[in-house]
C-alpha cells in the first residue's frame, strides 16, 4: 500500500469514525406522517453524500490491482525470479506514538551535554599538551641546575687539590733526594691534570646544553680529586638540597605530564595536569635558590676580602666602611636566600625569583659580577614559571569544563524518555481491512454508503 493509498483510507476513516452520526443514518424506527418506517432501513439525504464525499473514494474498477496494466492487461511483477526475496507478514502493525521528552526539552538537553562533552575533551587535551610543555622545561632545568652546582662543586675540588699539589712540590723541591715527596708530588700532578682535563669538558657541555654530560664529567672530576686523597665537600649545602628537590620535582612532573596523556577522563587530565604544573614551578622555585644561594658566596667572599684588609690595616677609616658595607649586603643577601628557600619549599617560584633577585641586587652593590650561567639559570627559571602558570589554568579550566559537562548530563538525565501512546494500527496486506485499536477504519459498509452516494449525486446532475 502506497503512503498517498494509506493517508486517503485512515483520512476517509476517521472521518467517517469522528463525525456526528445523522438522523439519516439512525437504526431506530422514526415516524413521518403519522406512518413507521421500517426498522433496519438506512436512509440517506444529498446533504449527508456531500459530507461524505468531501473525500474522493476509488471505485472497485479504478482501485490498485497487483500485475495488471491501466487497461486490465496482465503484466510481468517486479521480481522476476532469482532476486532477492525478503518474507512479508500478512498483518502490517504498528504503534501512533508521540514523543513527550521533546516538549520537555529533552532534544536540546541532550545536545547540550554532548556539546559539553566535547568542549571538555578539547579542553582536557589542551591542558595535556601545556603539562608536557611544562614537564620538558622542568627536566631541563633541573638539569641545568644539578649541571651548575655540579661543576662549582668541582672546580671548588680542583682548588683543594691545587692547594695539595703546590705542597707537594714544596717538599719535593726542598728534599730532591726524597723519592717519597717526589711521587707525591707526581702523583697529586697527575690527579690534578685529569681533573682539569673532566671540568673543562664539563663546561664545554655545560655551554652546548648538555646538561646531563656536563654533571656527569663534573662528577668524575670531584671522583678524581677525591681518589687523590684529598678531603673534598659540597661547593654549598643549600644548593646541594636545592638541585636534588628540584630533580624529584621534575621527575615528579613527568610523571603527571604522562599520566595526563594517556588519561581518557577529563578530570584525571586536569588533576595530573594541575600536580605537573605544581612541580615544575618547584623546580623553577629550587633553580631560583641555587642562583641566590650563588650569590650569597658571592658576598661572603667580598666580605671576607674586607674583614682581611681591614684587619691588615686597622686604623684605615675606609676599611672598615669597606667591612659594615660588605656585612650589611651579606646579610641583605642571606635575608632573600633564606625567604627564597622557604618559598621553594612550597612551590611559590614567584616569591623565590623575587627573593633570588633580591640577593643578586645585594651582593652586586658590593662588587658581585654574577656570573652568565648564573643568570641564564635564573631567566630561565622565570620562564618556566610562566610556563607553570599557564599550565596551571588550563588545568583549572578543564576542571571547569568537567564540572560543567556533569552538570549537563544530570540536567538531560533529569528529564525522562516519555511516549504517549495513542492506540495501534493494523493493516492486512491480503484483505485491505484496517484497523485502529480494534476497530475497522475501511468496511464494507462504508464502501456500499459511498456507491449509494454517487448514484444519489450524479442524479442531480
Amino acid at each position: 500500500m502506497t503512503s498517498k493509498f494509506a493517508s486517503t483510507i485512515f483520512t476517509l476513516a476517521a472521518s467517517l469514525l469522528l463525525a456526528p452520526p445523522s438522523d439519516a443514518l439512525a437504526q431506530d424506527s422514526k415516524k413521518k406522517d403519522g406512518q413507521k418506517e421500517p426498522v433496519g432501513k438506512v436512509k440517506i439525504t444529498k446533504k449527508d453524500c456531500r459530507r461524505l464525499m468531501v473525500r474522493h473514494r476509488a471505485r472497485a474498477d479504478v482501485a490498485y490491482k497487483p500485475d495488471t496494466s491501466i487497461r486490465g492487461r496482465k503484466i510481468l511483477p517486479a521480481d522476476l525470479g532469482g532476486s532477492f526475496q525478503m518474507p512479508v507478514p500478512d498483518v502490517i502493525e504498528f504503534n501512533v506514538t508521540r514523543d513527550l521528552s521533546y516538549y520537555l526539552g529533552k532534544p536540546k538537553a541532550d545536545a547540550d551535554a554532548a556539546q559539553a562533552a566535547a568542549n571538555a575533551a578539547e579542553q582536557a587535551q589542551t591542558a595535556a599538551t601545556s603539562a608536557e610543555t611544562a614537564a620538558t622545561a622542568a627536566e631541563s632545568l633541573a638539569e641545568q641546575s644539578s649541571a651548575l652546582v655540579a661543576i662549582a662543586d668541582a672546580t671548588s675540588a680542583i682548588t683543594a687539590l691545587t692547594t695539595e699539589r703546590d705542597a707537594a712540590l714544596a717538599k719535593a723541591t726542598t728534599n730532591p733526594n726524597s723519592k717519597r715527596y717526589s711521587e707525591a708530588y707526581t702523583e697529586a700532578e697527575t690527579a690534578l691534570t685529569t681533573a682539569q682535563t673532566s671540568l673543562t669538558s664539563a663546561e664545554t657541555s655545560y655551554a652546548a646544553g648538555s646538561y646531563s654530560s656536563a654533571s656527569t664529567s663534573a662528577t668524575s672530576a670531584v671522583s678524581t680529586v677525591t681518589a687523590a686523597g684529598v678531603s673534598v665537600s659540597a661547593s654549598s649545602s643549600t644548593s646541594t638540597s636545592a638541585v636534588s628537590s628540584a630533580s624529584t620535582a621534575a621527575a615528579s612532573a613527568r610523571t603527571a605530564a604522562d599520566s595526563a596523556d594517556a588519561s581518557v577522563s577529563t578530570s584525571t587530565k586536569a588533576t595530573e595536569t594541575a600536580s605537573a604544573a605544581s612541580n615544575a614551578q618547584t623546580v623553577a622555585a629550587e633553580a631560583a635558590v641555587v642562583t641566590a644561594d650563588e650569590a650569597v658566596q658571592g658576598a661572603q667572599t667580598i666580605y671576607d676580602a674586607a674583614v682581611t684588609a681591614y684587619k691588615a690595616d686597622p686604623t684605615d677609616a675606609t676599611k672598615q666602611a669597606a667591612v659594615s658595607t660588605a656585612s650589611t649586603a651579606l646579610s641583605t643577601a642571606e635575608t632573600a636566600l633564606s625567604t627564597a628557600t622557604t618559598a621553594a619549599a612550597s612551590g611559590d617560584a614567584s616569591s623565590a625569583i623575587t627573593a633570588a633577585a633580591s640577593a643578586v641586587t645585594a651582593a652586586t652593590s658590593v662588587g658581585y659580577a654574577e656570573d652568565a650561567d648564573v643568570t641564564a639559570l635564573r631567566t630561565t627559571a622565570t620562564i618556566l614559571n610562566s610556563t607553570a602558570t599557564s599550565t596551571t589554568t588550563e588545568a583549572t579550566e578543564t576542571t571547569t569544563a568537567a564540572t560543567a559537562t556533569e552538570a549537563a548530563f544530570k540536567d538531560s538525565a533529569s528529564i525522562p524518555n516519555m511516549a504517549l501512546n495513542f492506540g495501534t494500527v493494523k493493516f492486512n496486506l491480503k484483505t485491505g481491512a484496517l484497523y485502529f485499536n480494534g476497530k475497522p477504519l475501511n468496511d464494507t459498509v462504508s464502501l456500499e454508503m459511498a456507491e449509494k452516494c454517487r448514484a444519489i449525486m450524479k442524479k442531480d446532475r
